[in-house]
């Protein structure tokens, strides 16, 4: 299915994950003696990033939900357009059985019966599918603890 240009995708950036990690290896690999301000700086900072991280992945998780929000009326219409084709199959078929002998057509009978059994299977896929779309979508929204107020340097 070739992509459209008006379908966004929105990836979510690795370098502050990257700088939480250094800051993290300077924290551990620091002597004995600990600058009680600095070290408040820091956690202060690996807050504000952790806050970044969370709010960034909080878009994702919202992008990535309206995504898969569309993708139960693309599959209706393609059943829709199926029934649609088998109807028009059938019938045609049944006008053509009426000129020719029965035998003839019974190849096309035993793959439109085959078209039917795969436009059934199709549906149950998509009944499961819309139930793992709706397990999904509570998932993505678990109750959120309530946020620590941010610790904020002090001012000079």
């Amino acid at each position: 299915m070739p992509e459209r240009e008006d379908d966004e995708f929105e990836l979510v950036p690795m370098s502050p994950f990257r700088r939480l990690e250094k800051r993290i290896d300077k924290l551990e690999n620091t002597s004995g003696g600990v600058d009680v301000r600095e070290f408040f700086r820091e956690l202060v900072a690996i807050i504000r990033m952790n806050q970044e991280i969370v709010d960034e992945l909080a878009k994702s998780s919202d992008a990535l939900r309206i995504e898969l929000a569309k993708l139960p009326p693309k599959l209706d219409e393609v059943t829709r357009n199926m029934n649609e084709l088998l109807s028009y199959i059938r019938a045609a078929a049944v006008e053509e059985s009426t000129q020719i002998s029965p035998d003839t057509f019974k190849p096309l009978a035993d793959k439109l019966d085959q078209l039917i059994d795969t436009n059934k299977k199709m549906n149950e896929n998509y009944d499961n599918f819309s139930g793992l779309l709706e397990s999904i979508e509570k998932k993505l929204r678990p109750p959120l603890p309530p946020r620590p107020p941010i610790l904020r340097p002090l001012q000079r």
